[in-house]
Order: structure tokens, then sequence, then C-alpha cells
């Protein structure tokens, strides 16, 4: 398949958008302090952090997001959002190690200058950008020519989309048709110029941009086969949609391992930016909890040894993201031979199915009575948190059973 955004175009968008955020975090310390030196090493130690890990997650995150992929047939408020999204995030990764820089503390009123600075000028860049190309294509210039194959449904939902969104820069030539095609009728508005076996010598002598192949994979595979390789060899750009199949839940999107591209089904949530704004506050929180914490830690850890012997936390394996054992901790509650009187003790069970519970447990001893009922016999479960193998917000672990 061919790429949707030429490299030295992409590269370019990639340098303007670098210069826009140095640009921007000299401009936003020269506001806040008044004073502006080109050379980075004369800031304070913290600043120098912030700018350094801010580029380098933007590098990630601009790539993990697609802020440089073909946005034609993408609206400008979405484009606006993702650019919001990801200057939030950069921002929000890039403060935390100079935060615990305490000399000299970062300016809130900074970082709302850098903030709204950057993301006010990529914003600005790109608005630029899309009307110099409605201009340009208001004149004749910048419009790619669509070939549709296929007349069905999807098909006319694709070429309303285009009529109906003039500054995407596409103008249809037409459509072929398939012999057979099961599809629903499509309305007669639309130049058929040919079917299947006239492909190759209408991309031959007319100028044509972008192939959308819209037949059912079931039923003209082949066919789809014949098609992609006729573009290949003459070198016009192919698209197909992703929802080949017909599913319940599972989403799709489509990814590349190297040279091999696929189309992701999936149920579970894949990795956003809402998702990485969570995880961050994960790590932060657990870790700041854990700090606060330790003198607590500490005496529960020593009253567990001192009343009952044996180990301090209890350990349990549990089911995690997409199936993943991991071990989750507790402080202990149970004598250190639990296991072995569990086996004493089932004609006591009080719930149905893989959950042992007993009201008035005998196992359990007089300090874990206490833990457990002011729940401190879960704090240290933030170990768990931190290490990413559960969530502060979310559903409880399930045991394997």
């Amino acid at each position: 398949m061919f790429k949707q955004y030429k490299k030295p175009v992409a590269n370019t968008f990639r340098f303007v958008d670098l210069l826009i955020i140095v640009c921007s975090l000299y401009v936003a310390y020269g506001l806040r302090y008044g004073e502006i030196d080109l050379n980075i090493f004369v800031y304070p130690k913290q600043f120098q952090i912030l700018f350094t890990i801010y580029l380098v997650v933007w590098i990630y995150l601009s790539n993990r997001f697609q802020l440089y992929s073909s946005k034609r047939m993408i609206r400008f408020n979405q484009e606006a959002l993702d650019v919001c999204k990801t200057t939030i995030i950069c921002l929000a990764i890039a403060t935390i190690p100079p935060f615990f820089i305490r000399e000299y503390p970062l300016s809130r009123l900074f970082l709302l200058y850098l903030w709204v600075l950057q993301t006010g000028s990529l914003i600005l860049f790109r608005f630029t950008l899309r009307m110099f190309l409605r201009y340009l294509r208001s004149r004749g210039y910048n419009y790619r020519e669509v070939l549709i194959i296929g007349r069905n449904s999807r098909a006319a939902q694709l070429a309303n989309m285009i009529e109906e969104s003039p500054d995407l820069g596409l103008r249809i030539l037409g459509f072929l048709d398939a012999p057979n095609d099961t599809g629903n009728v499509f309305f007669l508005k639309y130049k058929l110029i040919g079917g299947l076996d006239d492909l190759e010598e209408i991309l031959r002598n007319k100028i044509v941009d972008e192939v959308f192949v819209f037949l059912p994979i079931k039923s003209f595979y082949s066919e789809i086969e014949e098609i992609l390789h006729i573009c290949e060899d003459i070198g016009v750009e192919v698209k197909i949609p992703t929802d080949l199949f017909s599913l319940k839940l599972a989403k799709s999107t489509v990814s590349e391992y190297g040279a091999v591209s696929v189309i992701d089904l999936y149920t579970s949530p894949k990795i956003t930016w809402q998702l990485l704004i969570k995880r961050l506050i994960d790590i932060t929180a657990s870790a700041v909890l854990l700090i606060l914490l330790s003198p607590l830690f500490a005496v529960v850890s020593i009253l567990i040894k001192g009343t009952s012997g044996g180990p301090v936390f209890f350990k349990q394996k549990r089911v995690g993201y997409n199936s993943r054992l991991f071990t989750c901790l507790k402080f202990r509650t149970m004598l250190k031979n639990a296991e072995d009187l569990k086996k004493d003790l089932l004609e006591m069970n009080e719930i149905e199915g893989p959950v042992f519970k007993i009201k008035n447990d005998p196992r359990v001893t007089k300090v874990g009575r206490v833990l457990r009922k002011t729940s401190i016999d879960e704090l240290p479960q933030l170990i768990n948190v931190l290490k990413g193998d559960m969530s502060l917000v979310g559903p409880r672990p399930p045991i394997p059973k």
C-alpha cells in the first residue's frame, strides 16, 4: 500500500511544529521572567529538563496520534482536538521530573503561558495551511481525482461525503461497476465509466490519484487482488475500507509492523490519550501515597510480625489486562497457615461459586480484623498500581477461577 503523506512533506511539517514548540518555550519563559536567552544552558536546571522531556515526548506522541498523516478526510475541529490532547499530555509528563527539584519551582503562570502559546500556535499553523489549500482548490489546484470501484451503499456514502465537503480536495472521476455485485442499487447521477476489465486502461489514460475499492471481499476476493496488482504496477494509491466484516462489538484500526500492515479488530480499550492520562495519574498518585503512607506501612508490618509471625504481605494471583496474571499484594490478616486450615472450614462457606468467605472467619487475627474493617489491608495494592498491574479506578481484578 502507498503512504498517505509523502515523507519530505511530513518531515517539513514536523520541523515547523518543533520550531513552533521551541519558540513557544522561549517566549513563555520571557513573558513570565522578563528575559530570553537562546543558550538553553543558562536556564535553571528544571527548565532544561522540562524543555528536553517536552521535545522528546512530543516527537513520540505526535507520531503516536498520527498528527502528520493526511488530513483531507478529517474535519479541522478533530485535528485541533488532537493537537490539544497531545500538548496536554506532553506538558503533564514533562512537568513531573522538574516538580521534584524544589530549588527553583516551576511557575504555574509560566506553564499556562507555555500551553496557550504552543497549542494556539500549532492550531493556527494548521488552520492557515488549510485555508491556503482551500484557496488553491478554489482555483482548481491541489485536487485529487478519485475512482470508485463498486456501486453499493458504502460507495454511495463516500460519494455523498465528497460532494458535501469540497474542502477535502477530492473529485469523483467516475465509477467502475462489477458484474454480479449484490450491493444496494446505486443512484444514477454519477458517471459509470466502465467495468473491472477497463481498470488498467483507465489508469493509464486518465489522471487518477486514488482508487477506492468497495467490493464485498467474500465474493470478489480474486477481483480485489487483481485490482491491487494493477494499481501497484501503475503506481496509483488504493484505499480499502477496514470494516470488512459485520461485527457486533469489535472496532477496527490499521497498524504497521515494519513492512507488514494489518487490520486490528479489538474489543478491549486501545492505548489512547485518555488511558495515557489515567496511567500518568496512577503513577503519580500511587508514588505520592506510598511515600506519605510509609510510616503506616512500617507500623502495620511490625504489628503483623509481632502478633502472628510469618510474612507481612498476603500474595494472591489475580487476572489483569488481557488475562495477564500478576501477584496482588495485601497486608496479611489471617494466620500464617490459613490455607491449610481452609479445608476444615469448607462447610461454613457462605458464598456459592469459587469464592470462599465466612462472616466470622476464625483464621483472621485480631490485628487483621482492624485492618479489614478500616480497609488498610488493601493499601499494598498501591504497589501493584505503581507497577501497572492494576489501576486506582477500575474493576476489582478477579482470581483465575
